[in-house]
């Protein structure tokens, strides 16, 4: 709010209306940063091996290969190529105000093709088998159909639903409460600690700046710390 006045004050001082910003004296609270939580490799795979038989086993793998919510709202399957095996990211579907609303990708970055892993391609199909039985079960009262997260109408979830499955989930599945955001954060982690170079990373997931994701994206984890005694070990330990 203090930016904002500042702003409209600033306009005017411009403006020679004013003859100083009286709300750019005012100090502001420092934020306390919230500290990211990520997913380990062991907690990827307990979390999937929980959704095997889910409904949304699919919508799972989605997020933690890297989409951001937005983007898993709004993955049509015209935007999977199963005989590539490739989805391009091109839609976007966001809560603005508690109302969904359909746009562009967040950043021209943002719109991508990635490979599909044969477990996300083996949940898609199993996806789209079950929502083909559900539009013959419905018929005439089946919705779309066109999103790959729907109901069991054929209507795409609102984002803010799906996070609060992900939350339910997480609790069922016994893993960390984690944000289904940080499963985003969690897909880039786990890559950088198998070695994927960082503009790999950041074209995954969509981001123009490697910076940024290095900075934004990256977590350390006890695993990672556990793997960097070793090799201090190693290099501290006569041969």
């Amino acid at each position: 709010m203090l930016n904002i006045i500042s702003a409209v004050l600033s306009g005017l001082v411009k403006q020679g209306a004013l003859v100083r910003d009286v709300a750019a004296l005012v100090d502001r609270l420092r934020r306390s940063k919230k500290k990211l939580a990520t997913f380990t490799e062991a907690e990827v795979q307990a979390l999937l091996r929980h959704v095997a038989d889910d409904r949304l086993g699919h919508a799972w793998h989605l997020a933690l290969s890297g989409l951001r919510r937005g983007e898993l709202c709004g993955l049509r399957w015209s935007d999977i190529d199963a005989a590539a095996a490739t989805v391009t990211v091109t839609h976007n579907r966001v809560s603005v105000n508690g109302r969904t609303m359909d746009s562009q990708p967040k950043t021209d970055c943002s719109v991508r093709t990635l490979p599909l892993t044969p477990a996300l391609m083996a949940a898609l199909r199993k996806a789209q088998a079950t929502q083909k039985a559900e539009r013959l079960a419905l018929g005439p009262d089946y919705g779309p159909g066109e999103h790959v997260v729907c109901d069991e109408a054929g209507r795409p979830y609102h984002p803010d639903t799906m996070s609060d499955y992900w939350r339910a989930l997480c609790k069922d599945a016994k893993v960390p409460s984690i944000r289904l955001h940080d499963a985003r954060h969690t897909c880039g982690t786990l890559m950088h600690m198998q070695g994927v170079p960082i503009v790999v990373i950041a074209h995954w997931l969509g981001h123009a700046d490697p910076a940024f994701t290095m900075r934004t994206y990256l977590h350390s984890q006890d695993d990672a710390l556990k793997i960097a005694a070793t090799t201090l070990q190693r290099m501290v330990t006569p041969s």
